[in-house]
């Protein structure tokens, strides 16, 4: 039975950034970790090695419809599974995040909002991740990968790091796929 569950929820979400090209008026919230509002993006250790992470220390994603700040992939549905990494103000990188972070205006429950890029990747949290150093979210559907301080902005989902190289499969979950 769980695994029914856990496979109609699979497809929601598959389905909900499948159709990201789509304006959607669902709203974006997630039962998993809230849309950052803090300005600074940091490094975290996790299973995957080195990613990079926000002030609460959640892992944060990137998703490769929106390669070099593509606006609109990832809104309404798939805003509510991938809330965007938001800030008030310029972004600032903690020591070991070593890109480029800059910010893109998307659209978030109909009012404007400012969201931080790494090396042109729109920053994503992953609502399945419910505590810092998950990475649920890593390998979903082929297309959401963990940013790490070595993603460049030709990254392919297999970006690296100074300490490790990322596995598509996600390891924190029972089944090992976190969705």
């Amino acid at each position: 039975m769980q695994r029914i569950v856990l496979t109609l929820a699979v497809a929601a979400m598959l389905a909900a950034c499948g159709a990201a090209a789509t304006n959607s008026s669902a709203p974006a919230t997630s039962s998993g970790p809230a849309a950052a509002t803090g300005s600074t993006i940091f490094t975290a250790t996790t299973s995957l090695g080195t990613v990079l992470a926000d002030s609460k220390g959640f892992t944060l994603y990137y998703f490769l419809p929106e390669k070099n700040s593509t606006i609109g992939a990832c809104t309404g549905g798939c805003l509510s599974a991938w809330p965007a990494v938001v800030v008030t103000g310029a972004p600032t990188a903690a020591a070991g995040v070593t890109g480029t972070l800059a910010t893109v205006s998307i659209m978030v429950n109909g009012a404007a909002a400012t969201e931080v890029t790494y090396n042109g990747w729109p920053l994503h949290t992953f609502g399945s991740d419910t505590a810092p150093g998950q990475t649920g979210g890593n390998g979903v559907g082929g297309k959401w990968f963990a940013a790490m301080p070595g993603t460049t902005a030709s990254a392919t989902g297999a970006t690296t790091s100074s300490s490790s190289t990322p596995t598509a499969k996600p390891t924190n979950t029972p089944g090992g796929y976190g969705y």
